[in-house]
């Protein structure tokens, strides 16, 4: 009765461990580009984060106001946008007075290309923007266009 019992269980734990590892790719088939503009021109750096259910996916924002995503699952996203990396004007810390921001990353930089364009802070904030797109498998095109 005992083997019966063992028998079973471990045939459902060996079903459910192929079941699930089975199809990862095909759950992240989605590739999605497109362009990024505030007031009709291009946003021109910075980073753009899409969030997919729990998950967040970082993507850089080219000089051209362009971007590329690709291996994303699918579902509801909505975007955020980040500029202020870009910001000539932007606070600098690090003294030694004990407040103040950490370094950036070693890999800021190459996060951070582009020129700097003020865009409105709701959309740095996943709970504020308004950006949203609904992820289907495949190869898909969507602009984003900010506004006050």
């Amino acid at each position: 009765m005992r083997s019966n019992i063992r028998l079973g269980l471990l045939t459902a734990l060996l079903l459910t461990f192929t079941i699930g590892c089975g199809g990862g790719n095909a759950n992240r088939a989605v590739e999605v580009s497109g362009k990024v503009k505030y007031k009709g021109q291009p946003v021109t750096g910075g980073s753009m984060t899409l969030y997919i259910g729990e998950a967040s996916y970082p993507v850089a924002i080219s000089p051209d106001g362009s971007y590329s995503a690709n291996q994303l699952p699918e579902g509801d996203a909505v975007a955020t946008v980040e500029t202020e990396a870009l910001n000539p004007n932007k606070p600098k810390y690090g003294g030694k007075g004990g407040g103040g921001m950490s370094p950036a990353p070693a890999n800021a930089a190459e996060h951070a290309a582009g020129t700097y364009v003020k865009i409105p802070a709701k959309y740095r904030n996943k709970d504020k923007s308004d950006l949203k797109v609904t992820l289907k498998k495949g190869k898909q095109q969507k602009d984003f266009d900010l506004v006050d």
